[in-house]
């Protein structure tokens, strides 16, 4: 069964291929920003991390909807507070403890897509992988923590109803740089005794 699924994804790539070769030949401007792209190691790594957070984002937002309605009737009603992490209760405050077990839940879930995808299919890491995952999981604890934090500070200053989606905003371009200069750099690291010669110009 495997073996014959494997056969029909590569008579699908032949069929894109062909497809694409010819419309190539028609128009080469479009074959000339592929070749660059394909060139250019980061900027390819950039699109596809930007391509797998778009699913983690949707992944996490999806989920903690479902968790802080779901959980709103038992712990969702009162409001909930512990160090940074401040959330009103009911559907007009944050959700309280549902809102908190949203996050986190929500928050575990786009990570594990964003870990795995990328350390396979995006850097094609072969360092330790014991070590990416602490340091992964370190820099998503400090990322959570600045972003509550900022959002904090932030939320003090722009004291209006847009305020709010201002801080997620800024939280989440800090977090994008971030966990991607972290991944390429740090902990999806590819050995250079394996890595392919660079192409980048």
């Amino acid at each position: 069964a495997n073996s014959t699924l494997k056969e029909k994804i590569a008579a699908n790539n032949a069929k894109l291929s062909a497809k694409w070769h010819a419309y190539a030949e028609k128009h080469p401007a479009a074959q000339k920003i592929v070749d660059y792209v394909n060139t250019h190691q980061t900027l390819m790594q950039a699109i596809k991390f930007t391509l797998i957070s778009l699913v983690a984002f949707v992944s996490e937002f999806a989920i903690m909807y479902i968790l802080q309605y779901s959980l709103l009737s038992t712990c969702g009603e009162e409001d909930f507070s512990l160090w940074i992490f401040n959330y009103a209760g009911g559907r007009t405050g944050a959700f309280g403890l549902a809102g908190f077990i949203a996050m986190l839940g929500s928050k575990f879930v786009a990570e594990v897509i964003s870990f795995t995808q990328n350390w396979k299919k995006n850097f094609k890491a072969n360092s330790n992988k014991a070590f990416g995952v602490t340091v992964y999981v370190l820099t998503v604890i400090a990322i959570i923590i600045f972003t509550q934090w900022l959002s904090g500070a932030l939320a003090s200053v722009i004291k209006n109803e847009a305020g709010l989606t201002v801080c997620k905003m800024i939280g989440s371009i800090v977090s994008f740089v971030v966990m991607f200069l972290m991944d390429k750099f740090v902990i999806m690291r590819v050995k250079k005794d394996k890595k392919a010669p660079a192409t980048e110009e």
